[in-house]
């Protein structure tokens, strides 16, 4: 091969090594359609109990995983109070929340590289059965404590 040849093909390799996300194949947290959900299915509403203005200083995060720790659902949630509704294959979960804030001091716009630290992380097991609702409440005050239950 020439070294202009050359030059091309390891220019091309690194430009395109470059537009890679960094994550293995399989680390990100998929999407979810509720189409996608085949088989017997429920619903699961979360609700969180927090201060009005935390969506100016904090990103909420909601994550629902399966009974293996897969993530199947991911949620950034900007504003306050945060709730979700989705429809999930009937099966048990593990729902997880946690708190992020913006160091830059105004969450409107932030991206992921201005976020703190994962704090006030807490969880619950939830079971959603065919054509039920399973309910979780996060009880999440404002010196940044953290308490779920699911029922």
């Amino acid at each position: 091969m020439r070294w202009s040849a050359m030059a091309v093909f390891l220019g091309g390799a690194v430009l395109m090594a470059g537009c890679a996300t960094g994550a293995a194949p399989g680390d990100s947290v998929p999407s979810h359609r509720p189409s996608v959900v085949r088989g017997p299915s429920g619903t699961l509403d979360v609700v969180v109990r927090e201060p009005a203005d935390r969506g100016a200083r904090t990103v909420r995060y909601l994550r629902v995983e399966d009974d293996a720790g897969r993530s199947v659902l991911e949620r950034q949630l900007r504003t306050s109070p945060a709730e979700l509704s989705a429809p999930l294959a009937a099966a048990r979960y593990r729902v997880v929340t946690w708190l992020r804030s913006c160091v830059s001091g105004s969450c409107q716009g932030a991206t992921e590289a201005d976020l703190g630290r994962a704090v006030g992380i807490c969880g619950t097991q939830v079971t959603i059965a065919a054509g039920a609702v399973a309910r979780v409440s996060v009880d999440a005050p404002s010196d940044g404590g953290c308490a779920m239950k699911s029922g």
